[in-house]
């Protein structure tokens, strides 16, 4: 008899314990209501007409390629004619399809005009690097306005080459003629120790 009250006794504390546990996972889900799409989409991305995963754009002209953008992530906002790429890569193209210059950076905004058909301007931010032949440049911001053909920066720069150093603030670079001005407080260090190239 005891063995019974103890049986039915565990039981009732069994049958009371998954009748907890059944009311509160109940009562979890029925608070994580399904929303409507328009509502998560809204709620994510808000004035996004696009999301782009694997973001790449290119220019061709007269069946050359002369300019390629690549990024890991892209959003465009169609209220401003923009798009935001997540870690951007620019490269441009010589007439005979050899690459140029190159262009990174953490985060870009592409400014876009003619209904989304051409790039305007580049605004990279975070860690910003172009490379032309065998010149190395770092700022922390940079413009690219395809206009005037031409890569700009406010703050400091480096440039670091096969046997040349250079620091300065301000910096603008013709992307064509490969053409590069410091604007401002310009240190230049060559070093011996080059290997010729």
């Amino acid at each position: 008899m005891r063995r019974s009250r103890l049986r039915a006794g565990l039981l009732v504390v069994v049958a009371v314990s998954l009748a907890g546990i059944g009311y509160q996972v109940w009562r979890n889900v029925a608070e994580r209501a399904p929303r409507s799409l328009e509502e998560l989409g809204i709620q994510l991305l808000p004035q996004v007409a696009q999301h782009i995963r694997n973001f790449r754009r290119v220019k061709v002209k007269s069946g050359r390629m002369e300019w390629e953008i690549t990024a890991s992530d892209g959003q465009y906002f169609e209220a401003r004619n923009e798009v935001v790429v997540r870690d951007p890569e620019i490269t441009f193209y010589e007439t005979d399809g050899r690459r140029r210059g190159r262009l990174v950076g953490s985060e870009g905004r592409l400014v876009l005009e003619n209904q989304g058909k051409e790039i305007a301007s580049v605004v990279l931010t975070g860690a910003v690097g172009v490379w032309i032949d065998d010149l190395e440049l770092h700022t922390e911001e940079a413009n690219y306005d395809r206009a005037s053909d031409r890569i700009s920066a406010a703050g400091p720069v480096s440039i670091k080459g096969k046997a040349i150093d250079v620091n300065g603030v301000g910096m603008e670079v013709d992307v064509e003629p490969q053409r590069i001005r410091l604007l401002a407080e310009v240190r230049t260090v060559l070093r011996s120790d080059a290997k010729p190239s």
